[in-house]
């Protein structure tokens, strides 16, 4: 550096760092994508409808109509256009250029694995592995034999000659228990599928390829973290997001798709073996088309009130006249009816028992943590075995329930008392089929809420509980002041998530009643939406029932928030 140069405190400027090879390789992978993804649309925007192609997945767009096969274009575009962008950003040094880049790279890798699994076979011979694995399960427990042998080898101290020899031999268990499990679950018949696929299948060879090309570029282009200028805050977050692409992926693929075609299929007359056409709002019109009209004649049926195409769903009075309302579709609103009667019902019998065995659970009694797990247990139940357990239980001459309550009227008789048995029809009288279903609801939700509460408990400052009983304050006033107040938050919770479990009630009427049709009591919102969609095959009218639940569902939630933030318990 020159003396004028010390003089005036300045240094020559730093040469900027070299551009990292990946940036070049990543932008010609971007310009792959870019093609691909084009020629890929304009393949979809192609597709003939009239035309009956040998590609099962043409077939399917073809099934789903015009829209569909648009909307799937244009979704094969978005990764060319942020392609694009990550190009023109990675050359101007952006780092959101380097992030979209990254993301392209990994979801690249992920349906390149996909396919490869698919082109191997792997799905349909994962059947074969697990029979053979099941038919052989007594080789498992050389796995539970090598981790207890490694187990007991920590025991040891570690200079001892011991614990390496247990640890080599718990090591060879378990590498020679996967060997032969591997094997008998036909583990060659894979290997063989897989070798099939890269001699008879090209494709197979692409994939592959792919495969390594999108995994070099993801992980050269996540090194160049210094050149862009990457800060260990934003390392964390990418960090973050890559931890949450697996879930994110699957939500996109197996939720959020099915979710959008669900919206558009409610809007069309979709059914079995038809393309579906476009009818706007006529579904919607269907779900909600009401009336009222005067019933002139007292006597006369309230059918003949009607207009025709609805169906009587009551009569009220107002001054002399009487009014008759009907629907179209009676059934849903005869179904909606039953939802928010069982939510009324399951809300206290699911909620006032789980507090009151949580406050027992909190003290300090003998065997409450077997006492926890038992009350757990029916939230982890399989419906459809417990419904067979309560069918039994419910059935009006061998069942225990009404056999209990015989043996209870026998016992109050024998006191001088006249009192008739009752024989409860709990699965086919009128008044008796929703509270059939609400007591199964409520005992398997009784368990979880209960833990929820117990959490709650616990977490209340014990501080308050003894400064309350120094300044006199008895168990109930403890109860009512102190305890029921600090649980608001958990409270609100366990009856959000309760109030939601009723409104979408479908397993307990679908397992107590195999038979076909129904109770009519016991036809349910989402039970009404599954049977329109998958025995009537009524998809789009279906699909609109689905949405009308969803809609309800939101608007209660958002009303039981705006409710409690009025008088929510603040930290």
């Amino acid at each position: 550096m020159s003396t004028a140069g010390q003089v005036l405190g300045r240094t020559a400027p730093s040469a900027p760092p070299s551009m990292p090879l990946a940036i070049p390789a990543s932008i010609i992978g971007n310009i792959v994508i870019f093609v691909a993804c084009v020629v890929l649309a304009l393949g979809v925007f192609g597709i003939d409808v009239t035309a009956q192609p040998d590609n099962m997945a043409v077939q399917q767009l073809i099934r789903l109509g015009a829209p569909v096969i648009n909307f799937v274009g244009l979704v094969m575009l978005v990764p060319a256009v942020l392609a694009v962008y990550s190009s023109v950003q990675l050359l101007r040094r952006d780092l959101n250029g380097r992030y979209i880049g990254l993301t392209l790279q990994f979801l690249g890798l992920v349906f390149s694995i996909i396919a490869l699994i698919h082109l191997w076979g792997f799905f349909l011979s994962y059947e074969l592995i697990v029979d053979g694995i099941i038919a052989n399960a007594w080789m498992l427990l050389g796995f539970p034999i090598a981790y207890g042998l490694y187990w007991l080898a920590g025991r040891f101290p570690e200079k001892g000659g011991i614990r390496p020899r247990l640890e080599s031999i718990a090591v060879l268990i378990g590498m020679g228990t996967t060997i032969v499990v591997l094997f008998f679950a036909n583990i060659l018949t894979f290997a063989n599928n897989i070798i099939t696929a890269y001699t008879t299948n090209p494709v197979t060879w692409v994939a592959t390829i792919l495969l390594f090309v999108f995994g070099a570029l993801f992980w050269h282009l996540l090194r160049t973290g210094n050149y862009f200028g990457e800060t260990t805050d934003q390392v964390a977050t990418w960090q973050g997001w890559l931890m949450l692409a697996p879930n994110i992926v699957g939500f996109t693929l197996f939720f959020a798709g099915p979710l959008l075609l669900s919206f558009y299929l409610s809007f069309t007359d979709s059914t079995v073996g038809r393309v579906p056409e476009f009818k706007g709002l006529e579904n919607y019109a269907q779900i909600f088309a009401l009336e009222v009209q005067p019933l002139t004649d007292p006597d006369a049926a309230l059918q003949s009130a009607m207009t025709f195409g609805y169906t009587p769903l009551g009569a009220a009075s107002l001054g002399e006249t009487r009014y008759v309302l009907g629907a179209k579709d009676a059934v849903f609103w005869q179904s909606l009816l039953n939802t928010i009667s069982y939510c009324f019902l399951l809300v206290p019998l699911g909620v006032i028992p789980a507090l009151g065995l949580a406050l027992i659970l909190n003290s300090k009694l003998p065997g409450v943590k077997v006492y926890r797990a038992i009350y757990f247990l029916p939230s982890v139940a399989a419906v459809v075995g417990t419904a067979l357990i309560w069918r039994w239980l419910y059935d009006p001459t061998i069942g225990f329930i009404n056999y209990a309550i015989t043996g209870l009227v026998q016992t109050i008789n024998s006191l001088g008392l006249q009192i008739p048995d009752p024989e409860i029809a709990w699965l086919t009288g009128p008044g008796t089929v929703l509270i059939s279903m609400v007591l199964l609801s409520a005992w398997q939700v009784v368990g979880f809420n209960t833990v929820l509460f117990l959490a709650g408990l616990q977490g209340i400052p014990i501080e308050l509980n003894e400064a309350a009983g120094i300044d006199g304050a008895g168990r109930w006033r403890l109860l009512r002041y102190i305890t029921i107040p600090m649980l608001a938050p958990t409270t609100f919770f366990v009856i959000i998530t309760t109030v939601i479990t009723g409104l979408q009630v479908f397993n307990e009427p679908y397992a107590l009643f195999p038979s076909i049709p129904i109770p009519e009591n016991a036809i349910t919102s989402v039970y009404y939406l599954y049977n329109q969609g998958f025995f009537r095959f009524n998809f789009g009218y279906a699909s609109s029932i689905a949405w009308v639940v969803f809609a309800i569902i939101f608007l209660v939630t958002l009303a039981q928030f705006r409710a409690q933030r009025g008088n929510a318990y603040e930290g």
